[in-house]
């Protein structure tokens, strides 16, 4: 129990930390939607990859699970 409270906290800390730092170094909602355009095409490559892969993992996947491998139900969920 102390291990799990003390892990929730520090990671409720970390993520306060990390946006208080992300609000203050961008200046509008543009430059925070945009990244202020200086994303290199390594981290758009990846960012459009991981939305891609999100969209069938999320959806398409346990449709095409529920429609043929009834077995896997555990991953449909």
């Amino acid at each position: 129990m102390f291990t799990t409270t003390t892990t929730f906290i520090v990671y409720i800390f970390a993520m306060i930390v990390i946006g208080l730092y992300a609000a203050r170094s961008t200046s509008s909602l543009k430059d925070y939607v945009l990244g202020g355009r200086s994303l290199g095409k390594v981290i758009t490559g990846l960012s459009a990859g991981a939305s891609d892969m999100s969209g069938w993992l999320l959806m398409g996947l346990p449709g095409s699970g529920m429609d043929r491998y009834w077995s896997y139900h555990w991953f449909m969920v």
